[in-house]
């Protein structure tokens, strides 16, 4: 008891090598600095992981009373732990990068761990420093998580977090908001007690438990719940590489800023190697329709490729082994109903997929009779009108109809073609010039087509209620002149550089560039001529 001990040790091996320096005196205290040498048997044990930024490892233990005290340090790792060896009761902190974690609890009974992730990326780049992750994408945001390890068998864990982000490319955010979940570990059986997230907009929970099984050779859901409504089963053979997934929903609630649906799902997914197939109906039973279809924009030509946009189209095994044929139908008309726009459609679609091709949307929609669009607070009733789609979801063609009365006159204006080269006719009976139809909707009179000619009618006026009326309807156009017998309709591909094409006696296409306020250079190229012009602008 009266005697104190002081001691150094030095062991160097071809696993680590260590420098210790031992002391008593009413309590043994131990500290040690490690190092992995380069012939270390450690470093084949993995290759990903970094050795030596794990050396050197300084560790103290000091030993008294059945008590331990263990502080462990290396690179951004620091782990400082206390144990009571007769109660078995277990204590500390562990701190990496932005990773904060207090441990409590004890051994033979439950451990505690919260941890509080204060920043994902600090954290991914501390483990980096350690692992080799490869190349993973910035991951932003923080989260609490508590860990609960029962008898040292069952852990239960629980996730929190406001936001994360998750950054997809360089232009390319995913935020995911409002994460709550709660998990059960035990034996081969994982327990989604709950879970709740927002993602785009779009609110997914579940207040259901879900079970996930696992054993030697098959994974087991059964069931996995979406929404508390749409039920997934299913079974994967991990030898045969082989499985089915069902996912059915009698009535299956979708509340979003941009539509609320509900709608009958039965969907079928067979798995076999590298191969799947998804094949099955969707019913919308009813729904309402938000999003503003004036933001929607078409491309304007497939045939422009602006190059700064450009890059390599990166392989995807999975959808070019992926096939299926998913009907989507409507049981009752869908309701759109906003600003100018007051519409019922009902859908008729199938979104097919065969290996090694493009995802091919097929189908219609129709515009039922009675569906409006108000002008300039006139109001043109739509005939039976469709959408249809022919594989490019980007590319539906139009043939729809309006019809306005007057107090003389029942106008008609028609839409047909594609969406972003359409054809706009104007009629009327008793018959009208096109001037004179555009001044009573305009003017409520024939006699304003008087004031202009017939051509600076067309343009002054027709081209604007035409973009208008398309951009309420989802059509946008960034330049559209209706013409004495000519039409012409442009898109934008820079804030200076607008490409029109002119569809006339000769057809043409134009390049406009627009230099500043008052100025813009014009090329123009037909099959008869070609021509540059240069434009001045100015207000008298």
């Amino acid at each position: 008891e009266n005697s104190s001990i002081m001691a150094r040790t030095k062991i160097d091996s071809n696993v680590l090598n260590i420098d210790a320096n031992i002391s008593y005196e009413k309590r043994l205290h131990v500290k040690a600095i490690s190092h992995i040498p380069e012939e270390s048997l450690l470093r084949t044990y993995s290759e990903v992981l970094k050795w030596d930024s794990l050396s050197p490892m300084v560790s103290e233990v000091e030993l008294l009373d059945n008590s331990v005290d263990a502080l462990f340090t290396t690179g951004t790792l620091r782990a400082d732990i206390k144990y009571d060896i007769n109660s078995t009761q277990i204590g500390g902190k562990v701190l990496l990068g932005g990773l904060h974690a207090d441990l409590s609890g004890k051994v033979e009974e439950k451990i505690t761990v919260d941890t509080k992730i204060n920043s994902m990326n600090s954290l991914i780049e501390s483990v980096k420093s350690v692992y080799t992750l490869g190349d993973l994408p910035v991951v932003m945001g923080s989260a609490d998580i508590s860990v609960e390890l029962t008898e040292m068998k069952e852990v239960d864990i629980a996730l929190k977090s406001q936001e994360i982000i998750y950054q997809a490319g360089r232009k390319i955010d995913h935020y995911v908001n409002d994460i709550d979940l709660a998990v059960n570990v035990q034996d081969q059986k994982i327990v989604l007690n709950r879970y709740a997230f927002t993602y785009a907009g779009q609110k997914l929970f579940s207040t259901k438990s879900s079970i996930v099984s696992l054993d030697d050779t098959n994974i087991t859901i059964s069931p996995l719940w979406i929404n508390d409504q749409l039920k997934v089963e299913g079974k994967y053979d991990l030898k045969s590489r082989k499985g089915t997934i069902d996912a059915d929903a009698e009535k299956l609630h979708i509340a979003h800023e941009i539509v609320d649906l509900d709608s009958n799902i039965d969907i079928k997914t067979v798995l076999d190697g590298n191969k799947t197939s998804i094949n099955g109906q969707i019913t919308i039973l009813d729904g309402n329709i938000h999003y503003d279809l004036g933001q929607k924009t078409y491309a304007s030509d497939s045939d422009i490729i602006i190059v700064q946009d450009m890059k390599e189209k990166e392989a995807s095994p999975f959808m070019d082994n992926l096939s299926g044929l998913v009907q989507i139908k409507t049981q009752k008309p869908l309701i759109y109903k906003k600003g100018n726009v007051d519409m019922k459609a009902e859908v008729d679609l199938s979104v097919y997929k065969a290996e090694h091709s493009e995802l091919m949307v097929l189908g219609a929609v129709e515009i039922l009779k009675g569906s409006s669009y108000t002008f300039k607070g006139k109001k043109f009733v739509l005939d039976k009108s469709y959408v249809y789609f022919t594989g490019n979801l980007n590319k539906p063609l139009l043939e729809a109809s309006a019809r306005y009365k007057s107090l003389d006159h029942l106008i008609t204006i028609t839409v047909t073609g594609s969406a972003h080269t359409p054809n706009i006719n104007f009629s009327s009976k008793p018959s009208l010039s096109k001037e004179q139809i555009l001044s009573i909707i305009l003017f409520d009179s024939v006699e304003g087509a008087g004031t202009n000619s017939g051509e600076d009618m067309m343009k002054m006026m027709g081209g604007a209620m035409a973009k208008s009326a398309l951009s309420d309807l989802g059509v946008q156009l960034d330049h559209l002149v209706l013409g004495a017998g000519s039409v012409e309709v442009g898109k934008k591909l820079t804030d200076e550089i607008t490409i029109i094409y002119v569809n006339d006696e000769v057809s043409s296409v134009k390049l406009k560039y627009k230099h500043g306020k008052r100025m813009e250079s014009v090329i123009s190229v037909s099959e008869e001529s070609q021509s540059y012009d240069i434009l001045y602008k100015k207000d008298f």
